[in-house]
């Protein structure tokens, strides 16, 4: 990546979409009724927090002229154990709208997924490549749940989340 104004405001970008993920995922908790889609979104808008977080940590750094961080990665909450079933199955109106919001979802994901890995091949520091393979990892992670949610709601008309 080359000058510093430019790796900053890619930076900017990808903060700017982390949030409105995190952002969207807490809404669409809001509006899933079932526990298990619920559990899902929130992780999610967890994970796409941090994600912000860290970039907001890389960005200070580099703005501080102290150069690239490392990024342990995000992991999502072992909660599988305390969630109970709860995976009564959707109504019509209402699994169509959790298949809608699924599948913006999965669109958004994808799109993350490339700019990171873009960033990654524009990045020549082996500490901000290794952050943005990671972050573009992290993003297919989502895209595979979200879809496999996808397919088992939009067949079955349940959640599969924890299972």
């Amino acid at each position: 990546m080359g000058n510093s104004h430019t790796k900053i405001k890619a930076i900017e970008i990808a903060m700017d979409a982390e949030m409105e993920a995190h952002n969207y995922y807490s809404q669409s908790a809001q509006k899933t009724a079932n526990p298990k889609g619920k559990d899902m979104f929130n992780q999610l808008a967890a994970f796409e927090l941090s994600h912000y977080n860290n970039l907001k940590s890389l960005l200070d750094s580099l703005n501080e002229g102290n150069g690239w961080i490392q990024y342990a990665g995000t992991q999502f909450l072992d909660n599988s154990k305390s969630r109970g079933g709860g995976n009564s199955p959707a109504k019509e109106e209402t699994k169509d709208d959790e298949l809608s919001i699924l599948s913006k979802a999965i669109e958004d994901e994808k799109k993350a997924s490339a700019y990171y890995n873009k960033l990654a091949d524009e990045t020549d520091d082996s500490s901000g490549k290794a952050m943005f393979k990671k972050l573009a990892e992290e993003e297919n992670l989502h895209t595979r749940i979200l879809n496999d949610q996808w397919y088992s709601l939009s067949n079955k008309g349940i959640w599969v989340w924890g299972d």
